[in-house]
């Protein structure tokens, strides 16, 4: 890296706020990933979410490792909550919010700011890979180039299932964009609270840049963030959320609320899965789920978002929600089988640079 380059970088520091809640013993990998980077100029804020586990002490330590990183104890409020507070603390011209339970590459700051830069974009957003079901390989396909896409391109594609999605940590956001335009993550949603923010951002971009080249390690480790759950009152918020976005796109882009309307009931059928996997008794909440199916199953099953298997074997859930519940775990256990050899043999496989 040139001088010349260093220069022009460091006149754009980048706040990464990573919000905690009770995920320690995975910090210490996220954060080494952190200081880590390529690039120069930026400031990391852990943001500990009234952590009980030890969590609060193990962010403390973190600022032993370097005087770029501040950390912030406050009472729980949940994960949009911490966000909101790192945001409101952060003093970089650019924002982004990996998770406490994940990784990232060393020229994960680096390429998506010159992303950016590169293409003018309003917004830069970078690959991943899944760690827990590998099916974020796409950085195999050496023909995979970046793309520049216009606002109502990248508003589809951000809500399709199996794109760049509405992740906080694949993103990187401005600064000046999200308190010009008053963006908040919203605290009334446990669930899904990234997808709003980003739709809302999205619809201040003319152009938004994306890479499929993954520079993100996103984990779905068990007890964090993300980790597969019995169904809580924070869960089932993502209803919530995706007729929210419905509500709010229905007048202007009516496509995008039909993908919101066919993703809620998407998400409504795996609710059935949990509530038979967890042997949850509660009735009331089982009836919800299943009238939210119900009312907007038409918007799923003619939605080219998913695939004719998908909707061949969810459409057994009015018959019967426990055999669909069967198939789910099946097609579950098969995918972590998977998962498992293809980690076995991840050291064979060497992408090119």
């Amino acid at each position: 890296m040139d001088t010349e380059d260093d220069t022009y970088e460091a006149e754009k520091m980048i706040s990464v706020i990573v919000p905690v809640y009770n995920t320690g013993k995975f910090l210490d990998k996220c954060i080494d990933s952190l200081l880590e980077q390529t690039y120069a100029d930026y400031e990391i804020l852990i943001v500990d979410d009234g952590s009980t586990d030890g969590s609060n002490e193990i962010c403390d330590r973190q600022t032993s490792k370097a005087h770029s990183i501040q950390v912030f104890h406050k009472e729980n409020g949940g994960l949009s909550s911490a966000r909101n507070y790192g945001m409101d603390r952060a003093i970089g011209e650019y924002v982004i919010f990996p998770d406490p339970d994940d990784w990232v590459e060393p020229d994960y700051l680096k390429k998506l700011l010159s992303i950016r830069e590169q293409y003018n974009a309003d917004l830069s957003i970078c690959g991943h890979y899944n760690s827990y079901d590998y099916q974020g390989d796409i950085w195999w396909n050496s023909q995979a180039k970046p793309v520049v896409l216009q606002q109502a391109d990248a508003l589809e594609l951000l809500m399709r299932p199996n794109s760049f999605c509405g992740y906080a940590w694949n993103k990187l956001y401005c600064l000046d964009v999200i308190q010009q335009n008053h963006l908040r993550f919203d605290e009334e949603l446990g669930m899904v609270q990234d997808l709003p923010f980003a739709l809302r951002y999205f619809l201040c971009c003319q152009t938004v840049a994306y890479d499929p080249i993954p520079l993100y390690h996103h984990s779905r480790s068990s007890g964090g963030i993300t980790s597969f759950s019995p169904l809580s009152p924070q869960k089932l918020s993502s209803i919530t959320a995706y007729k929210r976005i419905a509500s709010m796109m229905r007048e202007t882009h009516p496509q995008i609320a039909a993908i919101a309307y066919s993703s809620l009931c998407k998400t409504c059928a795996k609710f059935i899965a949990m509530y038979y996997h967890f042997h949850t008794h509660d009735k009331h909440t089982l009836c919800m789920v299943k009238k939210n199916f119900s009312i907007y199953k038409d918007y799923f099953f003619s939605s080219d978002a998913y695939s004719d298997y998908e909707k061949r074997y969810t459409n057994i859930i009015p018959f019967s929600p426990w055999l669909y519940y069967q198939i789910y775990r099946a097609r579950y256990s098969y995918n972590v089988m998977v998962a498992s050899l293809r980690k076995r043999n991840e050291t064979k496989r060497v992408p090119d640079n």
